[in-house]
């Protein structure tokens, strides 16, 4: 076995050391376990996260390590929505140039493990809990993912969707706000306000003709 010996010995070995742990780092910090996704057939977390950021933009991310291959292993992906505004989400309009809302029966809750609570209501089998498709083109390339209740501030959700994605197969739209506890949004109040506010000076007019 070769023997270090000397300074240059030493500062080799030190920087090997230094080096080493640099890279260990570097894999620990990029490491990306999506917990908004319980964990279904072969993953332990989300294989693409849609977040919804504070200025209502929307990024999607995919895991990194662990990777996370298709939940039935063929080619199917683990979908998680992250409500990070100050509002709720009510739906979110997804498109790709792939089919991902071709759903062909082999939903999140057909494989083991599965979450609890499956299988959520819907037709396709890929809803998650509380979600449920709307709009899809013919092709399956473009639809409406709904929220129901909706996503809160601070709230997720997950379900599935056709095709092993990469965060650039899915171009997501804008989010839909929805009420926050049965409370409108602050939008949805000042509509309401002046909808009384035009009633009442309605039946002000009409009092002082009589």
């Amino acid at each position: 076995m070769a023997r270090i010996s000397g300074m240059p010995g030493i500062v080799l070995l030190v920087a090997a050391i230094g080096m080493a742990l640099s890279l260990l780092s570097a894999g620990q910090a990029s490491a990306a376990l999506f917990t908004q996704c319980p964990p279904t057939g072969g993953d332990t977390g989300c294989g693409i996260l849609i977040t919804v950021n504070p200025d209502n933009t929307i990024t999607i991310t995919a895991a990194s390590s662990p990777s996370q291959p298709p939940y039935e292993s063929v080619e199917d992906t683990l979908i998680g929505v992250v409500n990070n505004s100050n509002s709720s989400v009510a739906s979110i309009p997804l498109s790709s140039t792939t089919d991902i809302f071709g759903f062909d029966c082999d939903g999140i809750c057909t494989v083991t493990p599965h979450a609890a609570g499956c299988p959520f209501p819907g037709a396709t089998g890929y809803e998650g809990p509380g979600v449920s498709f709307s709009g899809i083109n013919a092709a399956g390339t473009s639809g409406i993912v709904n929220f129901n209740p909706v996503i809160p501030p601070g709230g997720s959700t997950f379900f599935g969707l056709e095709e092993a994605l990469t965060a650039t197969d899915i171009t997501p739209g804008p989010p839909s706000p929805g009420p926050v506890n049965g409370v409108p949004e602050p939008s949805s109040l000042l509509l309401i306000s002046s909808g009384l506010v035009g009633l009442g000076g309605a039946g002000w007019r009409r009092a002082r003709r009589k």
